[in-house]
């Protein structure tokens, strides 16, 4: 049987054509997950949302703060005020690229260079995407694009955020990865204030690491001993969170090689789908050079709404 079901004794049909071509996209699909890659489509270090249009808007909500304590039966109540923020605007980014192929290509079956075609392409969508998203973190203790600064106009991690119930909260950090250090950040964050003015005990559901990073951090935090030291005292983080996620990114890499973070699952960086990674062919009976137009297409973006359920650490000191 030919490959890709495309029939030798005829020339390719648009449907066939397509079915092959997608068969290359769904197969490179298949390498995505790598052991402690982290990509945006990952729901621990990514809250995953839907976006029903060209913009995604939303907001916090602070006040409340902790439940009232009295021993009445019935007892009046003045409920403490609840407010939101301004809402953040997100607007969701097209992606987009085309991929041209030769009518003779496919008519003559030479699916190798077709097929190596495909799959560059799609793992440059895959890079794109990852790229996107992770700049989300990066970028996230200078805020120097709008989708590293949460709704109280400073970047994600800061000393300074302001909740909505007026409390000043700091998950910044600068010391390297190491025990000491990671156990700094750790505490930042159990103690961490929400936007109610609550102390909620986050725990944390990942470590993400550059992928300069990720041996440092993979050794810190999941070796059975306390990394680097001559004695043999149990890893506090292997024993106290084993299901702790530790995972690289290597765009990451592309602003900070030491910077680190953590986080619990359900936190504010979130990232909005619109439209799912897919495909559309135009057929070659339409283009003056006799090419074959293999669109691809996505529609979503990432952003950092809330500091909420999250820590990071620059690594420089």
């Amino acid at each position: 049987m030919p490959p890709f079901g495309l029939n030798n004794d005829s020339g390719p049909n648009l449907i066939l054509v397509k079915t092959a071509l997608d068969k290359l996209v769904a197969d490179e699909r298949k390498k995505e997950a790598v052991a402690g890659k982290a990509l945006a489509t990952d729901p621990v270090i990514f809250t995953q949302e839907t976006a029903d249009n060209a913009a995604k808007v939303a907001s916090v909500e602070g006040g409340g703060g902790y439940f009232q304590k009295t021993t009445q039966d019935i007892d009046p109540t003045k409920d403490a005020n609840v407010s939101a923020a301004s809402p953040k605007t997100v607007l969701i980014a097209n992606f987009k690229q085309n991929l041209p192929i030769s009518y003779t290509f496919m008519e003559d079956q030479q699916q190798s260079a077709v097929a190596k075609a495909v799959r560059q392409r799609y793992q440059a969508w895959v890079s794109s995407q990852q790229r996107n998203a992770f700049y989300v973190y990066a970028n996230g203790f200078t805020g120097s694009t709008t989708n590293s600064t949460t709704i109280d106009n400073v970047p994600l991690f800061s000393n300074s955020h302001l909740n909505q119930n007026g409390d000043t909260v700091d998950n910044y950090e600068t010391g390297v990865m190491s025990d000491t250090n990671l156990n700094i950040l750790v505490v930042s964050l159990r103690g961490q204030i929400d936007q109610g003015g609550t102390k909620i005990g986050f725990e944390p559901d990942f470590l993400l690491a550059s992928n300069t990073g990720d041996h440092d951090a993979r050794a810190t935090a999941k070796s059975v001993l306390r990394a680097g030291t001559g004695n043999n005292d149990l890893n506090y983080y292997s024993e106290m969170y084993p299901g702790m996620q530790v995972k690289f990114n290597q765009h990451l890499d592309d602003v900070s090689t030491t910077a680190y973070f953590i986080g619990t699952s359900g936190h504010d960086v979130c990232r909005y789908e619109r439209k799912a990674f897919f495909t559309q062919l135009v057929d070659w009976a339409t283009d003056d050079n006799d090419l074959y137009k293999y669109k691809m297409r996505a529609r979503e973006e990432a952003d950092a709404l809330s500091y909420v359920g999250v820590a990071g650490s620059d690594g420089t000191v």
